[in-house]
């Protein structure tokens, strides 16, 4: 008779891995992956010690019946306001509902450059398009500027930025910028001129600033960006006083795309560009005196160059949600504003990225803490709000690192049997989760529970869940996923399709069992 002999040193023992709150990597090999991460984090935000599944959007105003390509912000006073592009007109869009009246018709462009000013008379929104007049609006009035002495015509300003209580404007095609009077919001203009200086020729894309000093203070410089990636700092307050107008450097780098391909984030400035994004303290050190900055994008790799052909669709920008604890990065899918956008979300605590889906954005802003965006379809929506996308599910889905638990990376007595894994999860009621193992780099996705992806086939197999682990509403409860698979090295797919409150992610625990410690004679 056969006598089978199993050696029980070595039994089933617990793993516990906390969700992969150090984001999404496109940027490492499978392999080499550190383990908190995820190779697939789509509207799971990465919360400091959580993974939390993002909020929905609802429409805030309707009726603008075209592309809203720019949302402005007037900042001035008590009460902030919101104007929308779209369609050659502009129209207040501060008050949710049907929108009224525009406040002005004709206009040949939509994509705007909006800067904050203020003077002994007002605060004033100051934009420019690049094919219009530029313009002012007080909070109430918006209205034409005139500026005299633009070769081509004030029409062709594309960029305007104020910096030490004057406005500065860029202008299609040229090397150079126009600037006004201290104070002023019109009147003559000032052509100076950048082509002695520059080296790599091109035209000016953009005006910005930066901090040498990490706030605003003296050491405050201007930056104008060209379409070559030059970027040319200076300091002072008067360009035509040479004793208060001072070139600080040329600095070289990707250049910037769009015609928001730049914004301010505490004290740096940073450049959404073919690379990455950028920041402008890594363009000026370049590794100088041992300096060496990392993109703030680094991490997101091959899921953000493989976006940069798109470069010339509108919609690059970025930004700033304080409210969320967010950075939001948006870029366009395809070549057609009428496609896809994606937008790449950074917690500000821990730089961990994700990729929100759903959010077909053009533009963005902020006002009175809440974050908006204007869509093709002629609608600013609100975004962080909501338990769904204006009644379309929010389908969050995540992939965790590979994980070989201590047994290098396949070496040596490494294969283990994965039993089961349990997810410590957080919601209100059974949320629609779904899951699955993949071992030794297999590629096996769960479909949504509900069967709302046509491409995912059935609903996930009910009698691999551990019911009885199922707790009440709105505590920490855990689901478990059966398993059973042999292998090396493992990884978790969850799934899930919201239409109701989110679902917050804390750890996972898996079951393992060396394969080493079973010997069968």
């Amino acid at each position: 008779m056969m006598q089978i002999r199993v050696n029980r040193g070595r039994r089933s023992v617990p793993v516990t891995l906390p969700a992969p709150v150090g984001g999404l990597n496109g940027r490492d090999g499978l392999a080499d992956m550190p383990a908190n991460d995820a190779f697939l984090l789509d509207n799971w935000f990465p919360k400091n010690t959580t993974l939390k599944t993002r909020n929905g959007c609802e429409p805030y105003a309707t009726g603008i019946g075209a592309p809203v390509e720019s949302i402005e912000t007037f900042a001035g006073g008590t009460t902030p306001k919101m104007l929308a592009f779209g369609g050659g007109k502009v129209f207040a869009v501060s008050a949710p509902g049907a929108v009224g009246a525009p406040l002005q018709s004709g206009r040949n462009s939509n994509v705007i450059s909006s800067s904050m000013f203020s003077n002994a008379g007002a605060q004033y929104l100051i934009g420019v398009s690049g094919a219009d007049a530029p313009f002012s609006y007080d909070g109430t009035t918006f209205a034409n500027l005139a500026l005299t002495g633009v070769t081509g015509g004030q029409n062709t300003l594309h960029a305007v930025f104020a910096f030490k209580s004057r406005l500065y404007f860029a202008q299609k095609d040229q090397l150079g910028f126009y600037y006004l009077a201290v104070g002023a919001i019109q009147g003559a203009a000032s052509y100076f001129d950048l082509s002695q200086v520059a080296k790599k020729g091109g035209h000016l894309s953009g005006i910005a600033s930066f901090s040498a000093d990490s706030g605003n203070g003296p050491n405050d410089y201007i930056v104008f960006m060209t379409s070559e990636g030059e970027y040319i700092a200076y300091a002072g307050t008067d360009p035509s006083n040479a004793a208060t107008w001072a070139l600080v450097g040329r600095y070289y780098a990707s250049a910037p795309i769009g015609r928001k391909g730049w914004f301010n984030f505490r004290s740096d400035l940073y450049i959404i560009c073919d690379e990455g994004v950028v920041p402008f303290a890594q363009i000026r050190s370049d590794g100088a005196s041992g300096v060496e900055l990392e993109f703030l994008s680094a991490k997101l790799g091959l899921n953000y160059t493989n976006l940069v052909p798109n470069a010339a669709t509108h919609g690059w920008c970025a930004q700033v949600y304080p409210r969320g604890n967010m950075l939001l990065v948006n870029v366009p899918a395809s070549g057609a504003q009428s496609g896809k956008y994606y937008q790449f979300a950074m917690n500000t605590d821990t730089n961990a990225w994700c990729r929100f889906t759903g959010w077909n954005a053009l533009t963005w802003t902020v006002l009175n803490k809440r974050i908006y965006f204007g869509t093709y379809n002629g609608r600013i929506m609100l975004a962080d709000e909501g338990t769904d996308d204006d009644g379309l599910p929010i389908l969050c889905d995540v992939r965790q690192a590979n994980n070989y638990f201590e047994d290098g990376k396949g070496m040596g007595s490494a294969d283990k049997q994965f039993h089961f894994v349990t997810f410590v999860v957080q919601a209100d009621g059974e949320p629609p989760l779904s899951a699955s193992v993949n071992v030794n780099f297999e590629d096996s996705q769960p479909a949504y529970a509900g069967n709302i992806d046509p491409g995912a086939g059935g609903v996930w197999d009910v009698a691999v869940w551990d019911v009885d682990d199922w707790a009440g509403s709105g505590v920490v409860q855990n689901f478990t996923v059966a398993s059973g698979k042999l292998g090396y090295v493992a990884s978790v797919w969850l799934r899930a399709s919201l239409t109701a409150p989110g679902i917050e992610w804390y750890a996972t625990r898996f079951v393992i069992e060396k394969t080493s410690g079973i010997t069968i004679l």
